[in-house]
């Protein structure tokens, strides 16, 4: 007698049932089903925020060190966006309008303080670089065995993010080319996941984080995982060889300081140059005055003298006076 065995594996996109064939009985599988066709009923809200993921991962993957300080910001953004969200969706503390609010304003917060303050938004795309490089690999443990504990994959994800976000430290321009291009090519991944197949892939790595089992995919879905290392390869060389050569993120902060210090230098320049300009001023007032004063004190006495002299003598003494008295005016003039 013929008898079949159901199997049931759960998956984050609903209960899949599948059946065991034992005797000649012919099994009708639903994932092969769901695999001939692609739903295109689509929401609305998630379909904006894929497209704005594609622009990202575009951005990221061949811009990403080009606009290093645009990269920073949105690196803290997403980080924080979607690690808020998920802790407010996990608790149910609040409505779905409600996590988004919240997610979005610890997003704009993390994004400033990443761009703001250079080292931690370093840090951060070093350990993107390491989470996915950690997701890779527990992906291909997956295709020989299921991790008997989770926290190997815990282990795994810290410690390779830990290790490749000291490293970008070090290694600034090369780590940050080869972190933006793979979390470019992620972003775009997702977009195409999404549009071909409600995320079935996204779910099935999200599984290989959690450490949890997850049933079969399409034949097409390695299909769209296998375009994440495609756009990390074009992306590194689009930016190493095209996009950012010649840029250094670390000039243009040094550029940047220098403009301060000399626009710092011009100020006190201009500050002595006013103090030692109001200091000749006065030197030449108080010049001004001295020649008057000894002016008049010229005049009183050459006319004391004069009074004491004869008739004869003064005549001939007042045309020198006036040549004294014209010299004296001419010197008066700054």
């Amino acid at each position: 007698m013929d008898t079949t065995v159901e199997t049931s594996a759960a998956s984050s996109a609903g209960d899949v049932t599948y059946m065991t064939p034992r005797g000649n009985m012919t099994t009708m599988t639903p994932l092969l089903h769901q695999c001939d066709h692609i739903d295109s009923q689509y929401d609305v809200a998630s379909a904006i925020v894929c497209a704005m993921c594609f622009i990202f991962g575009i951005l990221y993957t061949f811009f990403g060190y080009r606009f290093f300080k645009a990269i920073m910001f949105l690196t803290g953004f997403i980080f924080g966006g979607v690690l808020i969200y998920m802790i407010c969706k996990e608790e149910e503390i609040m409505p779905t309008e409600g996590n988004i609010g919240v997610a979005i304003g610890a997003g704009i917060l993390c994004g400033l303080i990443t761009m703001l303050v250079q080292y931690v938004g370093l840090f951060l795309t070093g350990f993107h670089l390491g989470l996915a490089l950690a997701i890779a690999v527990l992906i291909v443990l997956e295709q020989f065995m299921h991790p008997s504990t989770k926290w190997i994959p815990i282990g795994l994800l810290v410690g390779l993010g830990l290790l490749f976000a000291f490293l970008i430290l070090k290694f600034q321009k090369c780590f940050t080319i080869l972190g933006t291009s793979i979390f470019g090519g992620a972003l775009m991944v997702a977009f195409l996941d999404y549009f071909i197949e409600k995320f079935r892939m996204v779910l099935y790595v999200w599984d290989r984080v959690k450490g949890n089992e997850s049933p079969p995919v399409c034949w097409y879905s390695w299909v769209i995982l296998g375009c994440w290392p495609f756009c990390f390869l074009v992306g590194a060389i689009t930016q190493w060889r095209i996009t950012g050569q010649g840029v250094d993120h670390r000039e243009a902060l040094h550029i940047n300081r220098s403009k301060k210090v000399n626009l710092k230098r011009i100020r006190a320049r201009e500050r002595r140059d006013e103090q030692h300009s109001r200091y000749r001023h006065l030197y030449q007032v108080r010049r001004v005055n001295g020649d008057v004063i000894s002016q008049v004190n010229n005049q009183d006495y050459i006319q004391s003298i004069q009074g004491k002299l004869s008739p004869a003598m003064r005549s001939l003494t007042d045309p020198m006076t006036e040549v004294e008295s014209a010299n004296t005016t001419l010197t008066q003039v700054p």
